[in-house]
């Protein structure tokens, strides 16, 4: 048995009895289901012209409902929040100080978003000094550091984690009924013409899921109560696609109007009737991961998601020039019987690139948090705080470049 199945095998054995294993599966299965779906939208083709890439929901409308299942990124922002109010928790009850936990929780977002930028900066200056064709280049310098985007959000999303913990706790349900607001009054401005308020949804979705992290926490919903938020995201979403002129897609869909960028009220209704069905389901989940060998899978699944996330897109890069250039793979139109055919080989074809990556890579998410500090004199605690939260500013900054415009080529 190698280390890291003995490794995994002992984090597994010793999992607290407190500990919320259906968190951590959803934020498993989330990211599973992401990955999967960047690769069904990928309908690339090469021929004697070269690459040809288009997006499946630009060329099967169809499609367009597919993404009420694969839009799944609001349950990874309610895992986090769930799993973020439980560490802010514990580390008041150790004492540790802001700066030391927001550290914590980003040092395994950022490393392994630091090598996947290091590692493709320099390849990038290898294939362009021999000669590699630029166009192809600035496609794989934007293509690469794509998934980047969750990152920009999600870290000033977690550095505001104790304030909005506190705001849920003090106000309740109240403090998310301002978030829904916010949104709602964004949409109605940029149904106005004033397109950048939207973009302030990014703050106000992506942290009203993450609080549903904390309510998901705090409260254990029944059937019925869970049964109705479900019913309510799924009436919601309805109306606002039927009536309400919203897209059906709630993944973007190039040269339309997106419920993603920014985030709308639609993916909020989106994220409720999701947050509904895993309510559902809980009990079951639980039962089922006290299974000792699933709990071991999600386990060893955990160890490696992140680094999952960020070099998928890597292995689709791979598999497009090692598979569809050199003619290994079947070719079909993208949306055709056939093409659709093939399509649980070209995902297992992936899946197999993506592998070694995995193993490569992986390391660096998994490797031990360094040793909790002693509390600081209060005069550099008192430094500490604005210093993490700038930090975690310049981080978000960083990651919104990189998302849109990709890696620097020359």
């Amino acid at each position: 048995m190698s280390s890291q199945a003995l490794d995994a095998a002992a984090l597994a054995a010793a999992t607290p009895p407190e500990r919320d294993r259906v968190v951590d599966f959803v934020r498993v299965a989330a990211v599973g289901v992401v990955v999967v779906g960047h690769w069904l939208l990928a309908a690339v083709t090469w021929d004697a012209d070269g690459l040809h890439g288009r997006n499946l929901l630009g060329v099967v409308g169809w499609s367009h409902w597919l993404t009420w299942v694969f839009q799944v990124m609001p349950l990874v922002f309610v895992a986090g929040g769930a799993a973020n109010a439980a560490s802010w928790t514990s580390s008041q009850r150790r004492g540790t100080s802001y700066a030391d936990w927001l550290q914590g929780r980003l040092r395994r977002l950022v490393r392994p978003a630091a090598v996947l930028v290091a590692v493709w900066t320099v390849g990038l200056a290898l294939a362009q000094a021999a000669g590699a064709d630029s166009d192809s280049l600035h496609a794989a310098a934007r293509l690469i550091v794509m998934p980047l985007w969750f990152l920009a959000v999600y870290v000033p999303v977690v550095a505001v984690t104790p304030l909005s913990l506190a705001a849920r706790r003090r106000w309740g349900l109240r403090s998310a009924a301002v978030l829904l607001a916010l949104v709602a009054a964004a949409d109605v401005a940029v149904l106005q013409g004033h397109d950048w308020v939207g973009w302030t949804s990014y703050a106000w979705v992506w942290l009203l899921a993450h609080e549903l992290g904390f309510w998901w926490r705090e409260t254990r919903l029944d059937r019925r109560t869970s049964a109705l938020l479900t019913a309510a995201g799924l009436g919601a979403l309805a109306l606002l696609t039927a009536v309400g002129g919203y897209p059906v897609s709630m993944v973007g869909v190039p040269g339309e109007r997106t419920n993603t960028s920014p985030p709308s009220l639609a993916l909020v209704a989106l994220a409720v009737a999701h947050f509904g069905v895993l309510s559902l389901l809980r009990p079951r989940l639980e039962r089922w991961l006290e299974r000792p060998q699933v709990w071991r899978r999600v386990v060893v699944a955990n160890g490696m998601v992140m680094t999952a996330y960020l070099w998928h897109m890597t292995a689709l890069a791979a598999g497009v020039v090692g598979l569809l250039a050199t003619g290994w793979f079947p070719q079909d139109d993208p949306g055709s019987g056939t093409w659709w055919a093939w399509r649980p080989a070209w995902i297992a074809a992936l899946g197999l690139i993506l592998v070694p990556l995995l193993l490569l890579f992986a390391r660096i998410e998994a490797r031990p948090p360094a040793p909790t500090r002693q509390r600081r004199p209060s005069a550099r605690r008192t430094l500490a705080t604005p210093a993490a939260a700038g930090l975690a500013t310049v981080l978000s900054a960083a990651f919104v470049h990189l998302a849109l415009a990709g890696l620097p080529v020359l």
